[in-house]
């Protein structure tokens, strides 16, 4: 085993051993001494700082992570764009993040681009990223609540209320649109005609060698899930369940070959705005 992946084994030992977050934080200390050529266990300790809302020890680790970057030996261009974000030096914030966006893959790579160019002052810019960043997985119009703290601790009061103003126009648009509709781009989001292709899944994962593309439901189909979803859900909270109901409300949530679950999302935020009373 080489020592990349001895750090990280010794990293996820931490976060399995230690519930307490300071005591992670000295695990991981310990470990970045003894692994002085990786990154990870330092992203690991912001990233706990930041949960814990401590900014100063949050920067302060960052600012290490810039200091040591040309001792590293693999250099994560999204966590370091993320460590100059966080010190304020924008221009090398989307130097790294447009570099990874290019060559790598994060969930939230698009939307700290959009952050860097916002702190910059470029509102016009902003938008446009965000933009770009949210209509590719629209669910992410739901997921302003997953960057709360990296929000408040970048913005001052004026940005964060744009923030959110420009956020609420994604989610005031999808939440409101016809949930078949929704269904249906999210269909297409999910299982575009460009990925339905026998390389995307022709990896030697013995995982996906039973993987099936979901055949897309008609309205009526989908009003029948909906309404099942709706109702297991209410009565497996409120009311008297019996094994099957459990077992049906399972099974609806973690059955991945089940055509109606790639948007769990969608459901849970239908739930919350649905107009229709299906418990009974």
């Amino acid at each position: 085993m080489g020592r990349e992946e001895e750090c990280k084994d010794a990293t996820h030992n931490i976060w399995d051993t230690e519930k307490d977050n300071k005591e992670r934080i000295k695990g991981l200390e310990k470990v970045a001494l003894e692994y002085p050529e990786c990154m990870n266990p330092l992203t690991d300790i912001a990233e706990l700082y930041l949960g814990m809302d401590d900014i100063e020890n949050t920067i302060k680790t960052y600012q290490r992570i810039i200091d040591l970057k040309d001792k590293f030996k693999f250099i994560w261009d999204n966590d370091l764009g993320k460590a100059y974000l966080f010190i304020n030096n924008y221009e090398k914030a989307i130097e790294h993040l447009k570099d990874f966006e290019v060559n790598g893959h994060d969930y939230s790579n698009g939307l700290f681009i959009a952050f860097a160019y916002l702190k910059k002052g470029d509102k016009k810019k902003f938008v446009e990223k965000f933009d770009k960043w949210i209509t590719e997985d629209l669910e992410k119009s739901f997921d302003q609540h997953e960057y709360e703290k990296e929000i408040k601790a970048l913005f001052n009061e004026k940005d964060l209320k744009f923030i959110e103003e420009i956020w609420d126009k994604y989610y005031e648009k999808y939440s409101n649109m016809d949930p078949y509709k929704l269904y249906c781009e999210l269909y297409k989001q999910n299982y575009p005609k460009s990925k339905v292709d026998k390389e995307e899944f022709d990896d030697g994962d013995s995982d996906n060698d039973d993987f099936e593309i979901p055949a897309k439901l008609k309205r009526r189909q989908f009003e029948q899930l909906k309404a099942e979803y709706l109702y297991l859900d209410r009565k497996t909270m409120f009311g008297d369940p019996d094994d099957a109901d459990y077992d049906n409300f399972f099974k609806l949530n973690t059955d991945f070959r089940q055509p109606f679950i790639f948007h769990k999302k969608l459901i849970i935020f239908h739930q919350i705005i649905s107009k229709d009373n299906v418990f009974q």
